[in-house]
């Protein structure tokens, strides 16, 4: 596991609120399925909040969509909150709040978002 990833949660309302933080690895994303299956008790939403977390490993990614036991934990009654989620998210799962971005910064030539196109 990383030696930053550190996973805080709640339970409100029969929901459970997940905050992962630091970066996301494989060990990483093993502690997150196993917090997610020993807590989730069937009922409720759960939602993850993931603005704390740090670097995407493709294989935290990836270890998290295998591991994820949807039997156990429906996809649909997870909500990823924040623009990591979309990165995260299984399919079937909602993502919260994802404000697209470009991966070219504003830089490119041919970009809606270059910044040397705005007027000022």
């Amino acid at each position: 596991m990383s030696s930053n990833f550190h996973v805080e949660f709640e339970k409100s309302n029969g929901n459970l609120l997940v905050r992962p933080s630091g970066d996301f690895d494989g060990s990483s994303a093993w502690e997150l399925v196993n917090l997610l299956h020993e807590q989730y008790d069937g009922h409720g939403q759960v939602y993850i909040e993931t603005d704390n977390l740090t670097v995407l490993c493709p294989f935290g990614c990836s270890t998290f969509h295998c591991r994820l036991n949807r039997k156990h934990l429906p996809f649909e009654r997870i909500h990823f909150k924040g623009d990591k989620g979309a990165v995260i998210a299984p399919r079937g799962s909602t993502v919260i709040g994802h404000s697209p971005t470009c991966c070219c910064g504003g830089d490119c030539a041919n970009c809606k978002c270059n910044r040397s196109k705005e007027k000022h």
